[in-house]
């Protein structure tokens, strides 16, 4: 990355940019995972939502903010909002 003073708005939009670009291919791959999910609760009956690794997922994500010096209420709110359009998405499909 370039040093910080040289740096023009044009090269901060492009490695945003390219952020976003990894940011939603990630994605992609979480919706595989929960599809995986939901042929396995299907199977074996279990329900689309689960309290407890909610909750642990959310847990974790804050301690994870908080090595890579990320607010945690951000991530907290961010994931928050994933996770219940994930199980939303499992509800329609189970």
């Amino acid at each position: 990355m370039p040093n910080t003073p040289h740096l023009t708005m044009s090269d901060i939009r492009k490695e945003i940019d390219r952020l976003d670009e990894t940011l939603v291919r990630t994605l992609a791959e979480r919706q595989r995972w929960v599809e995986k999910a939901i042929v396995v609760k299907k199977r074996d009956g279990l329900p689309a939502r689960d309290d407890a690794r909610f909750r642990q997922v959310v847990d974790h994500v804050r301690v994870l903010a908080r090595a890579h010096n990320v607010d945690p209420a951000l991530v907290e709110t961010m994931w928050t909002e994933m996770v219940e359009w994930f199980i939303a998405y499992e509800e329609r499909s189970i």
